[in-house]
């Protein structure tokens, strides 16, 4: 993409800034590179943040600088960026949308490296329509034991007769992703907390629930609580904030099995993946499935 001060994509002027600046140094990933990948990738991305309340993740001066998160939508934001003021404590907050092709220009021009969005969507943000396991290694647990936790996860959800998508987070954690029904947020969570215990309690050596960081030692921490009201995790085909621009790339429950590993996807080659084996993603949007206890 050339390097230009602004555009016009689907009717909407969308302003570029710093196109030259370097996000990540160790591959000379310039920011112009994130603006045209998520250009390339955004019929596989926008159906996900579709009606989810967007949180900035900031990066402005790429994965070595300094970061942080912001609700509220951004002072001077163009006309066209959609929003939703929900309420939060005293106050409210307005939330950005991101619903299109520009929109989510804008936010990797604001630095938004990773896209972060809630597990529900308008109009029924009580009720999740996802849910997801984190699973998140911990002290000296790697990846490879995430992978272990997932397949467990697994087994315990083909026992219940439920559809589940495996994603890598892009680092060295898994995402187990169950397409659901609008389901209120804390029988997700009962639900969630219920498969954990079962995996924790099968290999208590390796597997925790304990929340605590300090307390969890080398295990991977399985985590059902990130399901909740205005939490994120990182969407389907996010850049991650990693060296060589890891992708949380969806995989098939074989590729984990045999090895997957989170390096494998960047910025620079899912397209081609998914271009030859199809967005595996996808089977998320037209399932629909009730979860037991809900």
């Amino acid at each position: 993409m050339k390097e230009k001060n602004s555009f016009t994509v689907e009717g909407k002027e969308v302003n570029l800034t710093n196109l030259e600046k370097i996000y990540f140094p160790e591959i000379s990933g310039a920011k112009a590179e994130l603006i045209d990948y998520y250009i390339r990738m955004s019929p596989y991305i926008l159906p996900y943040l579709k009606d989810r309340p967007f949180s900035m993740l900031h990066y402005p001066d790429g994965i070595y600088g300094k970061t942080y998160y912001q609700k509220q939508r951004p002072e001077g934001a163009p006309e066209w960026l959609q929003s939703v003021e929900l309420p939060s404590g005293e106050k409210d907050i307005c939330w950005c949308l991101v619903n299109d092709l520009p929109s989510l220009i804008y936010m990797a021009n604001r630095s938004c490296i990773e896209t972060h969005a809630w597990f529900s969507r308008l109009p029924e943000l009580e009720n999740p329509d996802v849910a997801i396991f984190d699973l998140d290694p911990s002290g000296n647990s790697g990846f490879g034991d995430a992978v272990a936790a997932a397949l467990l996860i697994k087994t315990a959800l083909d026992a219940y007769g439920l559809f589940s998508v495996p994603k890598l987070s892009g680092k060295t954690g898994v995402h187990v992703v169950l397409p659901i029904k609008p389901t209120p947020y804390e029988n997700v969570r009962k639900f969630l907390s219920a498969v954990c215990k079962q995996v924790e309690k099968a290999q208590p050596e390796r597997f925790t629930t304990e929340r605590t960081i300090v307390k969890r030692g080398d295990k991977v921490y399985l985590d059902a609580v990130q399901n909740g009201r205005g939490k994120t995790l990182p969407s389907p085909y996010s850049v991650r904030a990693t060296p060589h621009a890891n992708v949380s790339a969806p995989v098939t429950w074989e590729e984990l099995q045999k090895g997957v590993a989170p390096e494998q996807f960047t910025i620079r080659n899912i397209e081609e993946r998914v271009k030859a084996r199809g967005d595996l993603f996808a089977p998320v949007y037209s399932t629909r499935q009730t979860l037991p206890f809900s």
